[in-house]
């Protein structure tokens, strides 16, 4: 008895820890099954209409914590772990921007929310676009910030990228490498204030799922590649706010675009979407919604809540 016991007992202490939220995390977290995956998110649960903001590669919801409580003040926001990310469930996630897009509208309608406004960072960006392609009725109004899908790549150029962006790349990467990687996103790196992210792997990296977190990640690499939303930019009518970082050094790819810049990335998505408006953030890398909070902030505002003419 005493061993039964026993291991029951350390089945819930492993039941617990792997519940346990990860370091920069809101305190309160909602859950929902969508499409039998369960999901989890932050709901701020305060007045206003509702805002969905949609993390990038590699991140999850807490990537939105310097932007959550600033616009919270107009907008219910809602921040969900896209499934194969961060305390959402991960094994067999496709990953593909066309399954996230039918993720995030079915997720709606568990929230009984029929129209909402989308931010979406990186990945999340495309993501965002294809939602906007899919399912136009459910988005009211676009922000993409430092958005994948505007770049576009050769198939020589997408068989590279998948063949470095592996599962057991992803999974073995020494810390070195990750925290030089993390710093590439920042064009300020500030260990105080974004030292937390580094923190948030080696405790993933712990996790029973990190397998799993691996394997989603290169299907995400995978699925960006393999459904491109460029060709398809003039279709999306909604209007959209672009906003990049002048020291992005993720997007464009400098390996594969040397003598491209942002403002090249942001010209072209103003060229190509039919109702959009493009704002350069100074100072600001690839993670502009943590590096540039305030900033990034104060155009989302202007320009979903500002009365319009």
């Amino acid at each position: 008895m005493k061993t039964i016991g026993l291991l029951a007992m350390m089945l819930l202490l492993a039941t617990a820890a792997t519940a346990q939220p990860l370091v920069g995390y809101p305190d309160r977290l909602d859950t929902a099954v969508v499409h039998n995956y369960r999901m989890v998110y932050h709901d701020s649960r305060t007045f206003g209409p509702p805002v969905v903001l949609v993390h990038g590669l590699g991140t999850n919801l807490s990537v939105w914590r310097e932007v959550i409580p600033r616009l919270a003040t107009q907008a219910r926001v809602l921040a969900p772990d896209l499934p194969g990310f961060g305390l959402s469930d991960k094994d067999g996630v496709p990953a593909t921007p066309s399954f996230y897009a039918d993720v995030l509208a079915a997720w709606l309608d568990t929230l009984q929310l029929t129209q909402v406004d989308v931010v979406g960072l990186s990945m999340g960006g495309q993501i965002a676009l294809m939602m906007a392609l899919r399912h136009p009725n459910r988005i009211r109004r676009l922000v993409l910030a430092a958005p994948a899908g505007i770049e576009t790549f050769t198939p020589e150029a997408a068989a590279q990228l998948k063949a470095l962006f592996t599962a057991e790349a992803i999974a073995a990467m020494p810390p070195a490498l990750y925290a030089q990687n993390v710093r590439r996103n920042f064009a300020r790196w500030n260990p105080d204030r974004f030292g937390w992210l580094l923190t948030q792997r080696a405790q993933m990296q712990e996790r029973p799922d990190f397998r799993a977190y691996a394997e989603a990640n290169a299907r995400a690499v995978a699925g960006m590649l393999d459904e491109p939303v460029f060709e398809h930019l003039p279709q999306v009518q909604h209007p959209v706010l672009v906003v990049f970082g002048e020291n992005d050094l993720l997007i464009p790819n400098r390996f594969f675009r040397p003598a491209e810049t942002p403002a090249d990335m942001l010209r072209l998505a103003l060229e190509r979407l039919p109702n959009a408006q493009g704002v350069m953030l100074p100072e600001a890398g690839h993670l502009l919604v943590l590096e540039q909070a305030e900033a990034f902030v104060a155009q989302v505002r202007r320009f979903l809540f500002a009365p319009e003419d």
